[in-house]
């Protein structure tokens, strides 16, 4: 539930038949996006090639909203990719508030299930030179073994602190401007059955930062400003919007298992609160 103070300010309930355009843009292609992953994403949920038209691989229907994830027989492989899945972005964008999102997750070996933000205007990449770059994986769930089943991750990516920074001279982690002391970028909670529904929320406001499952907290860090740290910039000053998507294999989805024939991330709602 959100703090004491807030109301809705945008939410998506993924009623039966909804049209997704009027809150969503797909992303497309197969490009890896980074982490050489084997999906390809399809613009608007479905994809065509030379007259095939693949499952839907994003659709609201039966009060949710269903990312499917599907391989892909024959050689009707667009951009050479074995995987068909979706990667979503909301048309809107805040700063600070309570996000939240109702969902259920798949445990397959190769699915990477991610519900995160990136900003509006900064760079979506954090070692970018102008620091301006910033990223908020609210959740990212990476079955690739029994044990990461029931581990959800959340992480507070910055030009400041990321694992890349590691032995670059930049320090890895968030130093809160009063008591000096260093809080990790990153953390991980559990969940019994992560296949079952389940609510994935974070708290960012001015001063802070936090995650929450099933309202249990498992991360905090302060989030500083320029101001109070002596930074050039601060990745978290700024808008940004959601991003839904289940990737498929890559340098952490690992091998998808040999029966990976379809798996789909589903979800409830998506909800943001604000002072």
């Amino acid at each position: 539930m959100p703090p004491e103070g807030y109301s809705l300010a945008w939410s998506d309930e993924f009623n039966d038949g909804e049209d997704l355009s009027d809150n969503w843009y797909f992303e497309s292609g197969g490009t890896g996006w980074g982490n050489n992953e084997l999906q390809y994403y399809c613009a608007g949920g479905s994809y065509n090639y030379k007259g095939t038209t693949y499952n839907t691989a994003a659709v609201s229907e039966d009060g949710t909203l269903k990312i499917t994830a599907y391989k892909i027989s024959g050689n009707n492989k667009p951009a050479g990719k074995s995987y068909l899945s979706a990667r979503m972005n909301t048309n809107d964008c805040w700063k600070y508030g309570y996000f939240e999102m109702r969902a259920k997750l798949p445990v397959k070996a190769g699915c990477w299930s991610a519900f995160w933000m990136l900003p509006q205007y900064g760079s979506s990449y954090v070692r970018d030179g102008s620091m301006d770059g910033g990223e908020l994986d609210i959740i990212e769930h990476v079955p690739v073994s029994a044990e990461e089943q029931n581990k959800i991750y959340f992480s507070a990516h910055s030009y400041y602190a990321t694992g890349e920074a590691e032995g670059e001279g930049d320090y890895v982690g968030y130093v809160h401007p009063v008591s000096g002391v260093t809080y990790s970028y990153h953390s991980n909670g559990t969940v019994a059955d992560p296949t079952a529904w389940h609510l994935y929320s974070m708290l960012w406001t001015e001063t802070e930062i936090r995650a929450f499952i099933d309202g249990e907290q498992y991360y905090y860090a302060p989030n500083p400003y320029p101001g109070t740290v002596n930074l050039p910039y601060w990745g978290f000053e700024q808008e940004f919007y959601i991003k839904l998507n289940l990737a498929v294999g890559g340098d952490w989805g690992g091998t998808p298992a040999g029966d990976f024939s379809q798996e789909t991330f589903e979800i409830d709602y998506i909800r943001v609160y604000q002072q």
